[in-house]
């Protein structure tokens, strides 16, 4: 097929462009397939390591509904071990952890509670492991263990409460009645007034002491 010259010359400077860019672009249009590639792998991947750890999760909960506390240790490591980067392992350990304090195995439910603060990454699960974290140390006496694992708490607004009661607790163990007093007052500042926490913080002021 014949062209003619303005054809001819179109042809020549598209070759010839396409001679200066093809090999860029094509390198730029494989990287972005196998980007894409990789990413619905990645999501394909993510989203079976979570069905597999909802599988172990749901384990879990019959086993700690059955009291089975062996089974319950092994499913809850291997949450831990193998799925420790979905939502699971968190909700999981704090499974394990309620389960060993009724067993008086105070050491293994401070553990778990631990692993969700120092590598579960999941802020969400933060304080409330904290909180539990900092009344086993409360039972067992650890007082100022009990204050430093408070500190490093980041409270949303309705999880203050939760964080100032404990406070309130360890402060009145250590005979700080003011400080204590403080922490349960600003609890009963709190604009939620539907917390169920709120009671029980009316009954701990009531019984403290007067302050000399």
């Amino acid at each position: 097929m014949a062209y003619d010259l303005q054809e001819q010359e179109s042809i020549d400077q598209l070759k010839a462009w396409w001679e200066k860019w093809g090999t860029p672009i094509t390198a730029v249009v494989c990287a972005g397939c196998l980007a894409f590639a990789g990413w619905n792998g990645w999501q394909w991947w993510k989203r079976n390591e979570a069905a597999k750890a909802a599988g172990a999760y749901m384990a879990l909960q019959q086993a700690a509904l059955a009291n089975d506390v062996k089974n319950i240790a092994s499913l809850s490591n291997g949450l831990l071990e193998s799925y420790g980067s979905t939502v699971y392992a968190p909700l999981g350990a704090l499974v394990a952890s309620k389960a060993a304090l009724a067993a008086g195995n105070l050491d293994e439910a401070a553990a778990k509670l631990k692993w969700i603060v120092d590598q579960s990454g999941r802020p969400e699960f933060d304080t409330i492991a904290r909180v539990r974290l900092a009344g086993i140390y409360f039972d067992a006496g650890k007082l100022d263990d009990a204050i430093a694992v408070l500190d490093g708490a980041k409270p949303t607004e309705r999880q203050n409460s939760l964080v100032l009661d404990r406070r309130g607790d360890v402060l009145a163990a250590k005979g700080d009645v003011k400080g204590a007093r403080e922490c349960w007052m600003k609890v009963l500042e709190a604009p939620y007034r539907g917390d169920p926490i709120l009671k029980v913080v009316e009954y701990k002021l009531n019984a403290l002491p007067a302050v000399q």
